[in-house]
């Protein structure tokens, strides 16, 4: 018989319609489609932004400054979530959002380093470091939003919905990234063609900041009071309120999600241009096997989500990092062997469990910090796990390749963070069934 979790006891919750839903999730498919031409792309702006010589030592720099975009999501999450807490949440996702569209365009106007020598770098890091702040405080405030207006029994389905739309988008720039290199010769898109990604950021922000003014503000009369109230009894700051009444919760949340965090930025950002600089597979076919990662995992999200409401938080989170953790070597050892169908199939069960453990775990997440606190608890323990430990991935991954001279240590790493969440997770109790305070 299928264990379920009990429905959970909660206020009445003023629900969301489909348009605010998608209103509430669709910021995260901008903020993502930037991130992945990122890791997409990553060879390409090495060489324009950071020449080294070597492919591999640009390589790195650009998974550098990718690695401190990621550490700007703290700060991220913490600015966000203090506005979200303290002004309301659409007012947070509103702001992130134009942020992100205005850094990314810029992105795409930037002079390379053959044009004007270092200043190129320099602006190149200033604008990534603008879209890390954005994204830490898009996610976690989304997800924030969304849980807070879903119906008891289906607050993990619902709260999935930004990780759908932030795979979305991920897809969006792998796709497009995979278009440029098809569509271009090498030649051009390293002399102009590699500036259009980024600037359709123009349209993406426009339909955003349209959609984003149809929300409405954050929940019913008497959350908003509590809310005042507390700030009242407590004027300090949400997040120096977080740090002192739930530091544990913080040093937890981010343990937990290590595993699931390095896993998908393994498979999602790292593997393509790893496997292409090291000339594993041709950069078509891996940015291929990439874009039917990302794309299977949008379509399992969803369904994570619903048999977390079902099943728990817990058991999924259980399932996915034990998973990750046995096959991160196996993974990295079959790619470099394999044939094209091979590394499919292994990619694909690999995505499987990334996805079984990553939206469960950021509801779980959300539900344990109380109402009041909730975007800026949040806020800093998911970016300490996906942006200090799981976003500095493929930094950490390409530094111990190229140390080791192993292609094999990247998996070692994964397998080492999935051990990290599972200890944690056993240790920590189920919230499905619990009253959303």
């Amino acid at each position: 018989m299928t264990a379920t979790v009990p429905p959970a006891r909660t206020a009445p919750t003023m629900t969301l319609s489909p348009l605010g839903i998608f209103a509430g999730m669709s910021g995260n498919l901008m903020e993502w489609y930037d991130f992945a031409l990122y890791g997409v792309m990553a060879t390409t702006l090495g060489e324009l932004f950071f020449p080294h010589g070597s492919r591999l030592a640009a390589l790195l720099s650009v998974f550098g400054v990718f690695a401190a975009g990621y550490v700007m999501r703290l700060l991220g999450g913490a600015l966000f979530g203090h506005v979200g807490d303290r002004l309301g949440r659409r007012r947070a996702l509103l702001v992130s959002a134009v942020a992100m569209a205005v850094a990314t365009t810029l992105v795409g106007c930037l002079p390379t380093y053959a044009a004007i020598g270092v200043a190129a770098p320099v602006l190149f890091t200033l604008l990534r470091l603008v879209q890390g702040l954005s994204v830490g405080g898009e996610f976690t405030t989304s997800i924030t939003y969304l849980i807070e207006h879903a119906p008891p029994s289906r607050r993990a389905l619902q709260g999935s919905f930004a990780g759908l739309t932030a795979g979305l988008g991920i897809l969006l720039g792998s796709a497009i990234a995979n278009a440029l290199f098809a569509l271009f010769t090498t030649e051009e898109i390293l002399e102009w063609a590699w500036r259009l990604p980024f600037l359709l950021s123009v349209p993406l922000g426009l339909c955003l900041a349209i959609l984003r003014s149809t929300l409405p503000e954050d929940g019913p009369a008497e959350a908003a009071s509590a809310r005042a109230g507390a700030e009242a009894e407590a004027p300090s700051s949400p997040v120096w309120r977080v740090l002192r009444e739930h530091p544990g919760e913080v040093v937890r949340g981010a343990l937990l999600g290590f595993g699931p965090n390095a896993s998908f930025y393994a498979i999602a950002v790292f593997l393509a241009s790893f496997l292409a600089t090291e000339h594993i597979l041709p950069e078509t076919s891996a940015l291929s096997l990439e874009t039917a990662s990302i794309a299977w995992m949008v379509v399992l999200t969803p369904i994570a989500g619903a048999l977390a409401d079902r099943i728990g938080r817990r058991k999924m989170v259980l399932t996915g990092v034990v998973g990750c953790g046995l096959l991160g070597v196996p993974l990295f050892a079959l790619l470099h062997g394999s044939t094209a169908v091979g590394d499919l199939w292994a990619e694909l069960l690999f995505a499987t469990f990334v996805v079984a453990a990553l939206p469960p775990y950021q509801v779980w997440l959300a539900e344990r910090f109380p109402r009041d606190l909730r975007a800026s608890g949040l806020g800093l323990a998911y970016n300490g796990a996906a942006g200090i430990l799981g976003g500095t991935t493929p930094l950490v991954c390409a530094t111990l390749a190229d140390a080791t001279g192993s292609e094999l240590a990247p998996g070692a790493y994964v397998a080492f963070a999935c051990l990290v969440s599972l200890v944690v997770a056993l240790r920590t109790p189920e919230t499905g069934g619990d009253h959303l305070a």
